[in-house]
């Protein structure tokens, strides 16, 4: 089976690169790879690298590069999902799938009808840094180069303001004001950054999507049943990627 591993890119110089922690005790113990061995390392910047292992030891290697590709298995959107945080198993599911299907980035938001409440800053980074490590997994599985990048938590309010960064934003609703997908005629080939905004179960109250419509965003219907919020944002992010014949 293809698999590919994965170095921090400041472990990466112009001839060689080195593995280290668990990475290294996996490709070494659990995988017996050994010196002389080649195996694909990517930097999750959108660079894979074909390294043959030189050096080892209990939970080190380095290897040569001897040959880079770039952004391969990668969409041609960059697409940001600001997601609604919810419960720990079904965020960690959201984060895995959105990884595989090519978001770029994600966002975890509070809306005002979310049940799940992040208090502290440790508690927030606890959660981040869990995200980050399954997105990790998630990008080698999948055999992309690009690691997403899990944002820190905000406020929909805060999420807004950041509205006006991107060429097009979308938000799930179920208002009659709503369109499909198809029904999108803003959403077209060439548009190439793109936020997505999902809300919790309950759904966004009728001042959120007010304020995010005076913002720009675009009400869009994922269909008459109504998603759990982290098959919606797997849903939505599939259906964009899709109108866009982007899906690799």
């Amino acid at each position: 089976m293809i698999t590919n591993f994965y170095t921090n890119p400041e472990k990466i110089n112009k001839e060689t690169l080195t593995i280290d922690g668990d990475e290294a005790k996996h490709i070494l113990s659990v995988l017996r790879h050994g010196s002389g061995d080649m195996i694909d390392v990517v930097d999750g910047c959108g660079t894979k690298y074909k390294v043959q292992i030189e050096e080892i030891s209990r939970d080190f290697l380095q290897g040569r590069i001897l040959s880079r590709t770039h952004k391969e298995n990668e969409p041609n959107c960059h697409l940001t999902l600001a997601q609604a945080v919810c419960r720990k198993e079904r965020m960690d599911f959201l984060i895995e799938k959105a990884t595989e299907i090519g978001v770029s980035s994600l966002i975890p938001i509070l809306t005002e009808r979310n049940l799940i409440k992040v208090r502290g800053i440790s508690s927030q980074k606890k959660k981040i840094d869990r995200w980050r490590r399954l997105a990790i997994a998630s990008m080698k599985q999948s055999l992309r180069t690009v690691l997403p990048e899990i944002q820190d938590i905000i406020e929909f309010e805060q999420l807004l303001s950041k509205v006006k960064n991107y060429d097009l934003c979308l938000i799930a609703s179920l208002t009659k004001d709503s369109k499909s997908i198809k029904e999108c005629e803003q959403l077209k080939v060439g548009v190439k950054n793109i936020l997505l905004i999902v809300g919790p179960e309950a759904g966004f109250t009728e001042e959120e999507l007010s304020k995010a419509k005076t913002q720009g965003a675009i009400p869009i219907s994922l269909g008459s049943r109504r998603l759990r919020t982290e098959t919606a944002g797997v849903v939505f992010s599939s259906l964009v990627f899709h109108q866009l014949d982007d899906l690799g």
